[in-house]
């Protein structure tokens, strides 16, 4: 499989010309924008186990919301067959209003909604590296989420893993069970997305970029407990050829003990107010 960023770009501009089609064919204006986000837009892609194309699709406040979700799925799905499935192509769609403050919450809490319970990770990507590839050019009329969005999102997820408990405790103990003992690649994600968010947090700044993170702690955050985890999951995710035994021993202590008893770095209560 090729995963090379050339490959990515290829894939992008094959994506891209599939939605000047279909929207065309439909009604055009319904996809306002499209932005690249995360490491092909800020020039970190590596190709890595974990790599993607990260798309944020905006559509406008008078179409279906459900139904464009499904148009854009269906567009990607056969993106991805076309292209023998190199690299996957992120699925986050919102409708205008939804960027707009103060954001709603009166939704129901289920996969279909996924996108809106992490609305302001997704909207502080946009803003960090957002680059624009199909559309209107969207992104300075955004507005940067507050602190307390940042901590309802993580409310909502912490709610939503109940209502899987409840309804699917299946999926919910293979859930636990990974995250109890992820394997490495799991293990990077989680702690390579636990800094991004617990750097919020601690500084109040953000940072999208899995691989500048781990300088950004460095310079600003060097108690950090779980910060030697960290280097080695960065090492992991973007030099994944020098982990040796050793540090795979280390890196599995060390979740064990310093990342899984570290104490949040925002309080219960926030999320409350």
């Amino acid at each position: 499989m090729d995963r090379s960023e050339r490959r990515a770009w290829e894939i992008l501009k094959l994506y891209v010309k599939e939605v000047e089609q279909q929207d065309l064919h439909r009604q055009t204006g319904i996809i306002k924008s499209i932005i690249l986000v995360g490491s092909l837009s800020d020039n970190t892609y590596t190709g890595n186990a974990g790599s993607d194309i990260d798309l944020v699709h905006i559509v406008s406040d008078e179409a279906d919301y459900a139904l464009e979700k499904r148009r854009i799925n269906d567009m990607i799905d056969r993106v991805w067959e076309e292209t023998g499935k190199e690299i996957p192509i992120a699925r986050v769609v919102y409708q205008q209003k939804h960027l707009r403050q103060p954001y709603e919450y009166d939704f129901e809490l289920s996969k279909q909604n996924k996108d809106l319970m992490q609305r302001p990770i997704e909207i502080l990507r946009v803003l960090d590296s957002g680059i624009v590839v199909y559309g209107e050019n969207l992104i300075s009329s955004i507005e940067r989420p507050k602190r307390g969005d940042v901590e309802m999102s993580h409310k909502l997820n912490d709610q939503w893993l109940e209502v899987l408990r409840q309804t699917d405790p299946d999926w919910y103990e293979g859930y636990i069970r990974t995250r109890d003992r992820p394997s490495l690649r799991i293990m990077t994600q989680i702690v390579l997305t636990t800094a991004l968010s617990e750097y919020y947090f601690y500084t109040g700044r953000s940072c999208s970029s899995k691989f500048h993170i781990l300088e950004r702690v460095e310079q600003e955050l060097p108690e950090l407990p779980y910060l030697n985890l960290l280097r080695l999951c960065h090492k992991n995710r973007f030099r994944p050829e020098e982990i040796t035994q050793e540090d795979t021993a280390v890196m599995n202590r060390e979740y064990q003990t310093c990342f899984k008893t570290r104490e949040k770095a925002w309080p219960e209560s926030e999320t409350e107010k």
